[in-house]
């Protein structure tokens, strides 16, 4: 973890040492800590905000109120620019050897990098390579340090179902790093497919997305399902729950390491033949700040509560996948605010789509999903769906909920709730009284 600010670089005000002192001093105080703030968010430190609001506690309450939407802004200027450099990566791949390993074929494109199957000619086994597609990119130096700080996140974790990062490095000018080739089909396709059919199998559906020669590469070898043809039904609801309960606790044990994953979307979960799920994908994680892993019931910016958000983009490049990836954002997040909370609300978006085979956020422009986000307007699961177990939906609603401070406090939390659900347990409903949410609404007021 990065400091925000450096107490012995102090000067005026108690405030970072300028280079140069007279501008320093010709400056308003707040608007030198505004632009360290944005200096630190375009390298990539993730400064926090609650570490400045106590450093300069006299400006306390505007940092509070405005590093927010300066940290949202900084984040959509640098999505901007990696999406600019996306357009620049060539169709097709210019190498095919990165050290020992052999690039067999692209598998797919997304985040910060190109993730191929690759060959370990010294062992013989298959793994995926995922590499920043730019070679010596000394004008991209934040991008490579980004990209070797996501490969050392990753290979930090120890979780049977994280997808688990074996070496990282460099290569003929190409970062890169070497993970485990995971033999399965993404949630987001089973979804998909149960919206056709009633009912699906997981080989099948492995088959169909054409990795049905990677049974070899998995941990649990074919033979382990005993001729069992395992899937889903609409209505497999223990299931759903089973499914729901693994990615829990993937996400508790990277929040005790400091980790916070910010992308769980179906997309990124994978399952395998036997219906083993893995999480894959921090490539936008970030270490938590210690005031993030704290807050319980932080009141959110005034921003929230007003239902600013930040104008998105006009660019007619932004594309279907990202208003994809906004759908599962946590409100917090959308006015730059973030911690093990938000991770939380992902999964709950992601359990309501798999129960009800529904997004829970629908609309045709960034604008009006944030709308709907913020405001929290759905269609409870139940409303979609009659037949779904209330407890279930009570899982789903308790992780849904707008403000940080009402919702499940922890992945783990929402993983003892779900383990109570598999053993028919009452769960509680967390959602506030109607009494609390006016009390809230006055106190919210100017």
């Amino acid at each position: 973890m990065t400091s925000a600010a450096n107490p012995e670089d102090a000067g005026l005000h108690g405030l970072p040492m300028s280079a140069d002192p007279e501008n320093l001093r010709a400056r308003e105080p707040l608007e030198v800590l505004v632009s360290r703030f944005s200096e630190e968010s375009r390298r990539g430190l993730n400064p926090s905000i609650e570490d400045y609001a106590r450093r300069y506690a006299e400006w306390a309450d505007q940092i509070r109120e405005l590093f927010p939407l300066i940290e949202t802004l900084e984040s959509w200027k640098s999505n901007k620019e990696m999406e600019c450099l996306r357009r620049s990566v060539p169709q097709e791949f210019p190498i095919r050897q990165l050290g020992t390993y052999r690039l067999v074929h692209e598998l797919g494109r997304g985040g910060m990098g190109i993730v191929f199957e690759a060959l370990d000619e010294s062992t013989g086994r298959r793994r995926a390579i995922k590499l920043l597609p730019w070679r010596y990119a000394t004008d991209m130096a934040q991008w490579q340090d980004q990209f070797q700080r996501e490969a050392r996140t990753i290979a930090g974790l120890r979780h049977p179902n994280i997808v688990r990062v074996y070496a990282f490095g460099t290569c003929e000018g190409y970062c890169y790093y070497v993970m485990d080739l995971i033999p399965g089909v993404s949630l987001d396709c089973l979804i998909h497919r149960l919206r056709e059919t009633t009912d699906v199998v997981y080989a099948d559906e492995i088959q169909r997305a054409g990795r049905d020669d990677l049974t070899d590469v998995t941990e649990s070898p074919v033979s382990a399902v005993k001729g069992r043809r395992r899937g889903l039904r609409r209505d497999s609801w223990t299931d759903f729950a089973r499914i729901a309960l693994p990615v829990a606790q993937a996400l508790s044990h990277a929040h005790e390491a400091g980790v916070l994953h910010n992308d769980i979307k179906p997309a990124n979960l994978l399952l395998d033949i036997n219906g083993k799920v893995v999480v894959t994908d921090f490539g936008i994680g970030r270490r938590v700040q210690p005031d993030e892993k704290s807050l319980r019931g932080a009141p959110m910016s005034s921003a929230f509560t007003t239902g600013a958000i930040a104008e998105p983009s006009s660019d007619s490049a932004v594309s279907e996948q990202q208003i994809g990836t906004l759908r599962y954002m946590a409100p917090e997040r959308l006015l730059g605010r973030r911690d093990i909370r938000s991770d939380v609300y992902a999964l709950g978006v992601t359990l309501y789509e798999l129960v009800t085979q529904t997004p829970a956020f629908v609309a045709d422009d960034r604008r009006r999903v944030m709308e709907l986000i913020l405001n929290s307007q759905f269609r409870t699961p139940r409303q979609l769906v009659p037949q779904i177990p209330r407890g279930l939906e009570t899982i789903i609603l308790n992780a849904m909920l707008p403000d940080p401070g009402d919702r499940y406090p922890s992945a783990e939390a929402m993983a003892v709730d779900l383990a109570g659900y598999l053993k028919n347990l009452p769960i509680e409903d967390r959602r506030p009284s109607l009494v609390n949410r006016t009390v809230r609404w006055f106190s919210r007021r100017p």
